[in-house]
């Protein structure tokens, strides 16, 4: 068996919640760690999901442990900060379109991922990451 300290602070750490919702409510919702494969569980609701996946999470660590196995890391947060690198072209074509719509190329850029990635409301897997101790209480004030 895993040290208890060991396995606290793991489970401490700030893993990604991913949510992946069925098409009507009867099919429920999958809570799983992105960075964890495997680890996951389901539920009739998005609380029962995750309220599941604290044991599973706990279960799945202490397996790798036992197994003397790694445990990947959180992963990093995002910043809102991106390079991207692009042909020439492509790079005039988008600052031509900027200035043409009155913007400048960062917004112009944004705008046009955000649009090509759709509203967050429509998409089907939402991801989270909140800490393991404010995790449920997170939840809750969501819904």
């Amino acid at each position: 068996m895993a040290r208890k300290g060991e396995l606290d602070a793991i489970l401490a750490r700030p893993y990604a919640v991913e949510f992946i919702y069925g098409e009507t409510p009867d099919e429920g919702v999958v809570a799983q760690v992105a960075e964890w494969p495997g680890c996951m569980t389901a539920g009739a609701t998005r609380e029962e999901a995750i309220a599941h996946l604290e044991d599973a999470m706990s279960d799945w660590a202490e397996a790798r442990l036992r197994a003397k196995l790694d445990i990947p890391e959180p992963m990093a947060s995002y910043s809102g900060k991106v390079l991207l690198r692009m042909p020439r072209d492509v790079h005039r074509a988008a600052e031509q379109r900027a200035r043409r719509e009155g913007t400048s190329l960062n917004t112009w850029l944004a705008t046009a991922i955000a649009r090509e990635l759709g509203p967050a409301r429509d998409r089907k897997t939402r991801t989270l990451t909140p800490k393991r101790s404010r995790r449920k209480a997170a939840l809750r004030a969501r819904t």
